[in-house]
């Protein structure tokens, strides 16, 4: 670790040290980071930035050198070489991280080496490839106000893609941020009240301020993107300059990328909220795996982009049918065509980063390890198009044939062949980045390195038949550099042009002009080399990222064929169809199944269902079945059908025609959300709020047990009133599963519903869920069987059946203020303790189940007559 007490650092005199002065002067320009500031072989940090360094990092915390007030100074660094790992923990940790750097060589600067702030990276502006999940995009997301509602905005720095759309809530900020997955959501000053607990919705994102704009900075990013930023203007585009803004002070040495900029119009998305990307499992599991969600099932890509690619697609689904359908095209051709599926496999396989790779090249932080991978990846490409040059031609627009039209740059493909090395060092300045041959100045000092014995042999042989001199030697000496060795006998042979350097005890040494510019050409060979390599590395990275834009695209084009390539496979792995999509408001999915928990049972024992609704017809089905049976999987799967179908996916079904959703919601499971003082009830009503108010005709609303956490009659009132605002005033396709059994009688009062039952058969006490959707309203709920399933005290479940019976038959084992008043000509009432006996299954009693129920049955025995 560097010492900070001396010229380098520390307290000297009356004031801090020159180097410190550089500390002091770079940390007030990032002071919301930790600053790494560069000390010889360390990046040393100092005071708070120390101490909070040293609590994630685990490491030593050390004191040199005083401050002003004569206390020590604290002071904790880490290894240059070894930053990125350390690195990685810090913006895991939540924490931004500044880097000043020694500007020129040390060994050649007398006095204090110069130092700058090269770049700021926190944990949405992350390029360092250690940092990041290559199968997600890294984005850092801005919410700002604007009139009547807010702009949210979504930058990812690694791709150059950016989005920007208007909210006119906080509901549909929460849905956007959730698309996006941001790593940092940063709130303009203003809006902040609005969004508490945030960072618990999105618990991988830093939530932190967004920083005011810049008016300098924003005309600038204006003018450098104006290409792009032309179809937005008002508050859209000053959110999205803003948010911009703060990516580019985190990179003031280079022009941050901005290639694509989605409007994310709602016309064109299928609108899903949290609610529905949490419920419906899409990215990972409630217990928040990926394992088990949508996401893994569905990921057969090759490359990280296309990873990357199916994800987005997955969290934000289009309504635009010529797209839909443009995307199915492809899917189609690759499952009628296996063996071009397996070879565009195979070829994209090899294909690297290339969006990532280009990006890093644009901003001036490549390694030649990264222009081999990108190189690679030009090479793949080639192999794509020849793939894809053999298959039958398709209709103009298919999504494989659009990749005909994509630049794979022949040019600078032959550039990076011909100039880099085969396999290039993971870093500059080990030598072997630059392929021999490329450049003569560069062989010619790697000549003088690898052949300076043999050069100076050569000048030795030549002086020894110049001069006569058979003894004549060239030495080296540490000391005094090489040297002409003549003995005392041949003095006098010595030509004049000889010029004495040393007498020794035998002879005298002697240099030579020749000798001494081949002895510069040895000492300086390696450093030359090495400066040559590195100006040509320059040139090749400079030369990448004018091809940055390009490079992206073909990344781009390339990621849309993995992923139809990987939708096909899931497609003929499983047994997907194509959908049909139009303008209807139809849903008709024949033979339905629920594609990831098919996956999770043994083939053939999922039972498929069909579900047929139409907006302009039976457009609401109550469902009502027991527990277990499955309702939630149905409901669960026909919205997951059209999540595929309007992403551009097949879907599991044996046929289907999915008329164009604009909106899907979907209110299926019970939590509570402590973070916000909101139990169960509260958030279901939230969330049917939702579904109520933005709800259209167009829409598919798929929703559980509304009604539930409150008194059975406000359950019920608050279930119906649901369920016929959905059926005549909104008219959407609507699942609605229930327990109230007096949903039943909604079909016989309106026309557009009708009544569905998940099957279940119960024989001796015990059920059996067949999963098999019929017509119909179901006759029981089975409660009491599922309880005995969950393992229920036999004696508890005995009560529960006596009890049942009594709610049955309209009586109930307690009135209000006491016991049920007897009439005259009723039987009497059997007590609690025979009503329990009779309802026993003795063959399922264990001895100690037997003598427990013994006792608590002798329990309820009146008491004896004292008398």
């Amino acid at each position: 670790m560097a010492d900070v007490s001396g010229a380098e650092g520390g307290k000297r005199g009356k004031g801090p040290t020159p180097v410190m002065q550089q500390y002091f002067r770079a940390k007030e320009q990032v002071p919301d980071a930790l600053l790494f500031f560069r000390l010889g072989d360390f990046y040393e940090m100092f005071y708070d930035d120390a101490r909070k360094a040293s609590a994630v990092l685990g490491l030593t915390l050390t004191r040199r050198g005083l401050d002003d007030v004569g206390e020590p100074i604290p002071m904790a660094g880490v290894p240059h070489h070894a930053a990125t790992e350390y690195l990685a923990k810090l913006l895991e940790a939540g924490l931004k991280v500044a880097f000043c750097e020694q500007m020129a060589d040390p060994s050649t600067v007398r006095g204090i080496v110069p130092r700058e702030v090269t770049r700021v990276v926190s944990p949405g502006l992350s390029l360092d490839e250690a940092t990041l999940d290559a199968r997600r995009d890294n984005t850092i997301a801005g919410v700002t106000a604007r009139s009547g509602g807010y702009v949210v905005c979504a930058y990812d720095v690694t791709a150059g893609r950016a989005k920007v759309e208007s909210a006119d809530d906080v509901a549909a900020v929460l849905a956007a941020l959730v698309r996006a997955e941001p790593r940092e959501v940063l709130l303009a000053h203003g809006v902040e009240a609005g969004f508490v607990g945030l960072d618990t919705l999105l618990a991988r994102a830093l939530v932190r301020p967004l920083p005011p704009v810049e008016p300098q900075l924003s005309a600038s990013l204006a003018a450098d993107h104006a290409g792009v930023l032309a179809g937005i203007s008002g508050d859209e585009r000053d959110a999205l300059l803003a948010l911009l803004g703060e990516a580019q002070r985190g990179q003031p040495r280079a022009r941050i990328v901005l290639d694509v900029v989605d409007r994310g119009a709602t016309t064109s998305e299928l609108g899903m909220d949290e609610t529905v990307v949490r419920s419906l499992e899409l990215v990972q599991t409630t217990r928040g795996e990926r394992r088990g969600s949508l996401l893994d099932h569905l990921d057969e890509t090759r490359t990280a982009m296309g990873a990357r690619l199916l994800r987005r697609r997955l969290l934000a689904p289009v309504s635009d049918l010529p797209t839909i359908r443009r995307r199915h095209d492809a899917v189609e051709q690759l499952v009628s065509d296996p063996r071009l599926a397996e070879r565009l496999g195979q070829a994209l396989g090899a294909v690297l980063d290339l969006e990532r790779l280009a990006t890093r090249a644009s901003l001036g932080v490549s390694t030649p390890k990264d222009l081999g991978a990108l190189r690679a990846s030009l090479d793949a490409s080639d192999e794509v198009a020849r793939v894809l040059g053999e298959r039958v031609a398709l209709p103009h627009g298919d999504a494989l044939a659009a990749f005909d039209a994509v630049d794979r740059l022949p040019g600078l493909h032959t550039r990076l062949a011909r100039d880099l090395a085969d396999e290039p060092a993971a870093e500059l300045g080990k030598g072997g980045v630059i392929r021999a041959g490329a450049d003569a100045t560069l062989d010619a000092h790697r000549h003088v390195v690898d052949h300076a014995r043999d050069l100076v042999l050569a000048l030795e042989q030549r002086e020894r038949t110049r001069t006569g001199i058979g003894s004549l030697k060239i030495k080296y000496n540490r000391v005094f550099g090489y040297a002409i060795e003549v003995t005392r006998s041949n003095l006098g042979s010595v030509p004049p042009e000889y010029v004495r350097k040393q007498t020794i005890a035998n002879g005298e040494r002697y240099v030579t002009e020749e000798l001494a510019d081949l002895e510069a050409r040895i000492l300086s060979a390696e450093s030359d080399a090495l400066a040559r390599e590195a100006a040509l590395f320059e040139g090749l990275v400079a030369e990448v990222a004018a091809h940055g834009e390009p490079l992206r695209s073909l990344g781009r084009a390339l990621a849309a064929l993995d992923v139809s390539r990987a939708l096909a496979a899931v497609a003929a792995r499983d047994g997907w169809v194509r959908p049909g999509g139009d303008e209807s408001r139809a849903l008709e999915l024949r033979d339905a199944r629920h594609p990831v928990v098919e996956a999770m049972l043994p083939t053939g024992r999922f039972v498929p269902n069909d579900v047929v609704l139409d907006a302009d017809g039976v457009r609401l089905a109550v469902i009502t079945g027991p527990n277990m049976a499955g309702k939630s999987t149905v409901m669960r799967q026909a919205a997951l059908a059209v999540v595929l179908a309007q992403m551009g996916a097949f879907v599991p079904c044996t046929s289907a025609r999915i008329g164009r959703v604009d909106r899907l919601f979907s209110r299926v499971g019970a939590s509570d959300d402590v973070t916000r003082g909101q139990s169960t009830f509260m958030v279901e009503m939230t969330e049917t709020a939702a579904i109520l108010a933005g709800a259209t005709s167009r829409s598919l609303v798929v929703v559980d047990e509304i009604g539930r956490g409150t008194s059975t009659y406000d359950g019920l009132a608050i279930a119906w009133a649901v369920a016929e605002h959905l059926l005549e005033t909104v008219r959407c396709r609507t699942l609605f599963a229930t327990h109230y059994h007096e949903l039943c009688a909604l079909p016989e009062r309106h026309a557009g519903a009708v009544n569905w039952n998940v099957l279940a058969r119960e024989q001796r006490g015990e059920v059996t869920f067949l999963h098999r959707l019929a017509p119909g309203a179901a006759n029981r709920s089975y409660g009491v069987s599922v309880a005995r399933l969950a393992g229920l005290p036999e004696l508890v479940l005995a009560r529960a059946r006596a009890i049942l019976a009594d709610l049955e038959a309209g009586k109930g084992p307690v009135r209000a203020g006491g016991t049920a008043q007897l009439t005259l000509f009723a039987p009497p009432e059997a007590p609690a303790w025979e009503k329990t006996l009779r309802g026993l299954d003795v063959e399922r009693l264990t001895p100690l189940d037997a003598l427990v129920a013994l006792a608590r049955l002798r329990a309820m025995l009146p008491p004896e007559d004292p008398r």
